[in-house]
């Protein structure tokens, strides 16, 4: 069931435009909104009680699953909660505008969508686009599958609101348990990740990368990824293409995608994952 729920909402996120509805922020703004309206002392708005307000949408979700303990409701809240989870829609319209504008050369635009990208990315220092492409596809797929096949519909949900959190902590420029908490959250995933991204690339050169990089336990997830993603893909024949490099890094991500659905694909044949 984890398997078909995954390949459903992955194509359905693919083919499909996703409207606003189907993105978790869209909820998680409109139940801060009206929490924040009811719950108006100062108690609350300490760090530890925020965070307890904004996971009982999620824990509503897998609550809703224990208390029905019902195959098909399980099987539905999955997908849609997957659905909610990915949100790239965003990021994959400003990766079209930024590939036409880079191939007519239109300066403006190439900086104002590369900009979005790395906003999008959770990033604001400049640097390479294939950086933040490389980090929204772990952030936006990668992470949340593999919260999903170990937690389920909570699982997946809990990640995507300790990311949009710490995108909010971000706007207001302060530092936050946020970027702590999902620091930790990303620890194992983004090894994962990284050896992913061994099988699907030039694994010889990747791998003294990968073992530096993974057993430096204050390593920070993203430079890790970035790291591993370097070695594990092969140069461009045009260095200064702005479209190429960022093409390959966007080509491994992908490739890396399928290698863990086949991966959870084979752990549900020998009963790991139901």
């Amino acid at each position: 069931m984890v398997l078909i729920a995954l390949l459903i909402a992955l194509s359905v996120e693919r083919l499909y435009h996703s409207p606003a509805f189907l993105h978790w922020a869209f909820y998680m703004e409109r139940w801060q909104r009206w929490s924040s309206a009811r719950l108006q002392d100062e108690k609350w708005e300490s760090e530890p009680l925020q965070f307890v307000r904004l996971l009982i949408p999620a824990l509503a979700v897998g609550l809703l699953v224990v208390l029905l303990d019902n195959l098909m409701v399980t099987f539905i809240v999955s997908i849609f909660a997957l659905l909610l989870a990915f949100n790239c829609e965003p990021a994959r319209q400003n990766y079209k505008e930024y590939l036409k504008a880079a191939n007519r050369g239109d300066e403006p635009s190439i900086i104002e969508h590369q900009q979005a990208l790395t906003e999008f990315a959770g990033r604001h220092q400049p640097h390479q686009i294939s950086d933040s492409l490389i980090w929204i596809n772990y952030r936006q797929y990668i992470a949340v599958m593999f919260y999903f096949v170990l937690f389920g519909s909570f699982g997946a949900l809990v990640y995507a609101t300790l990311r949009y959190a710490e995108t909010q902590q971000r706007e207001e420029e302060s530092v936050s348990l946020w970027q702590q908490l999902l620091w930790f959250a990303d620890w194992v995933p983004v090894r994962l990740a990284a050896f992913g991204l061994l099988i699907v690339g030039h694994f010889s050169r990747a791998l003294p990368e990968w073992l530096q990089q993974s057993l430096n336990p204050q390593a920070d997830p993203d430079k890790l990824l970035f790291n591993v993603a370097s070695k594990a893909e092969d140069n461009p024949q045009h260095p200064d293409d702005r479209t190429e490099h960022a093409a390959c890094q966007l080509r491994l991500m992908r490739r890396q995608q399928i290698f863990w659905v086949c991966a959870i694909a084979v752990l549900t044949l020998t009963g790991w994952v139901s």
